[in-house]
C-alpha cells in the first residue's frame, strides 16, 4: 500500500517537472525568438545613402539575388545624403557583396510594399565590411512616370498647335515655302538637275571628259608617282651634295650675314631718325622746303622772263641776229687769243733801256 502511494507521488512529480519544462521552453521560445535567430544566424549592419526612400518603412525586407537576407532596421534623415538607411543582413551575405554594390528601393508590383535590392558589385572591388556605406537609389514610381508623361504630352500638344499655326500661315501666305509646296517648278528643276547629274555620272563612268580621264586614265597617277620619285631624288641630292642649295640649307653663314645686314640697317635707320643729323634736318626742318619752294618760284619767274624775251638771255634766245653776232665775236676773240699765244712779240714789247 505504501509502495503504491509512493509510486503515484513520483509519477505526479515527474508529470509536474515535464509540464514545467515545457512551459519554460515555450516561454523562452516566445520571448527570445529574435535572439535565437541571431545566435543561430548572426547578422551585421550596413548602411546606404538614398536621396529619397519613396515610402520605405522599418522592417522592410532586404533582398540579395532575389532572396530575402535581412531587413531594414532604421531610417534616419541626413543633411548631406537625404536619408541613411541602416540594414541588418546575415553575415554570410558579406561574401557576395562588394564596396561598389548599390542599394535600390523597389516596389513589389505596381502598388505593393517597398523593399531594398542589393546588387553584388564588381569582382575587382574589395569585399564589403560591416558598417560600410553603400550608394543607393530609388526606383521611379508610377506617379513619377505619370507626371513625366503628362508634361511630355503637354509639350507635344503645344508643339502640334504651333505646327498647325505654322502650316496655316504657310498655306495662307504667298511666300517661298508656299511656292515650294504649290509650284511644280521646283520639282521640274530638281528632275532636270537629277537628269543632268545622271548624264554627267554616266560620262565620267565611260571615261569621257577631263573628270572621266582623271577617274579612268591612270597616267595622272603615274606622272604623280614619277614626280614624287624625282622630288625624292632631288631631296637626296640636296642632302648628300655640297652645292649652293645644300649650303643654303645647312650653312649658317648666309643667315649670320643677313643678321649682320639687318643690324647695320637698324643702326642706319637710327642715325637717319637722329634729328641732329643732316638727313634728320632734311626730313624734319621745314626751312629746306621753304628755300626750295622760293628757289623754284624764282627760277620759274626767270624762265618766264627769258621766254618773253626780256634781259640778255631772253634776247639771245629770241633774237637770232644778236646770237649770230655774239657767236662771231666769240670766234674772233678765240682767234685773237690763239694769235697772241703764237706771236706774243707782235703785241707785247719789252725793253730794259
Amino acid at each position: 500500500m505504501f509502495d503504491l502511494k509512493k509510486q503515484i507521488k513520483w509519477a505526479q512529480v515527474k508529470s509536474g517537472i515535464i509540464v514545467t519544462l515545457a512551459l519554460v521552453i515555450l516561454f523562452m521560445s516566445v520571448f527570445f525568438a529574435g535572439s535565437i535567430d541571431k545566435i543561430v544566424h548572426p547578422k551585421v549592419q550596413i548602411k546606404a545613402a538614398i536621396r529619397d526612400v519613396k515610402g520605405l518603412k522599418k522592417g522592410a525586407p532586404v533582398w540579395v539575388y532575389g532572396i530575402e537576407e535581412g531587413s531594414v532596421s532604421d531610417i534616419s534623415l541626413d543633411p548631406g545624403h537625404g536619408t541613411v538607411v541602416t540594414m541588418s543582413i546575415y553575415r554570410k551575405v558579406l561574401d557576395f557583396l562588394r564596396k561598389d554594390s548599390t542599394a535600390t528601393v523597389l516596389t513589389m508590383g505596381l502598388l505593393g510594399d517597398k523593399y531594398i535590392e542589393l546588387n553584388s558589385g564588381t569582382q575587382e572591388s574589395p569585399r564589403l565590411q560591416a558598417g560600410d556605406m553603400l550608394r543607393g537609389s530609388a526606383q521611379i514610381d508610377i506617379k513619377d512616370v505619370m507626371e513625366a508623361g503628362g508634361s511630355s504630352i503637354q509639350k507635344v500638344t503645344e508643339f502640334i498647335e504651333k505646327m498647325g499655326k505654322l502650316v496655316g500661315k504657310i498655306e495662307g501666305s504667298k511666300g517661298t515655302l508656299s511656292r515650294f509646296l504649290e509650284d511644280p517648278a521646283l520639282y521640274d528643276n530638281l528632275k532636270e538637275s537629277s537628269m543632268y547629274l545622271a548624264h554627267i555620272t554616266r560620262d565620267i563612268d565611260k571615261g569621257e571628259g577631263t573628270i572621266g580621264l582623271l577617274v579612268k586614265d591612270p597616267s595622272l597617277y603615274v606622272r604623280l608617282a614619277d614626280a614624287s620619285k624625282s622630288l625624292e631624288g632631288f631631296s637626296k641630292k640636296l642632302e648628300s651634295g655640297t652645292g649652293t642649295m645644300n649650303k643654303l640649307i645647312e650653312d649658317d653663314l648666309l643667315y649670320n650675314r643677313l643678321v649682320g645686314a639687318t643690324s647695320s640697317m637698324e643702326e642706319f635707320g637710327k642715325k637717319l631718325n637722329n634729328p641732329s643729323g643732316t638727313f634728320g634736318k632734311l626730313m624734319e626742318d621745314p626751312q629746306l622746303y621753304e628755300n626750295l619752294n622760293n628757289a623754284s618760284r624764282r627760277i620759274s619767274l626767270i624762265l618766264e622772263r627769258i621766254d618773253k624775251g626780256e634781259g640778255l638771255a631772253g634776247v639771245l634766245i629770241k633774237d637770232e641776229e644778236t646770237a649770230k653776232e655774239l657767236k662771231e665775236t666769240v670766234k674772233d676773240l678765240r682767234k685773237l687769243t690763239e694769235d697772241i699765244k703764237e706771236n706774243p712779240h707782235k703785241y707785247f714789247k719789252f725793253s730794259v733801256f
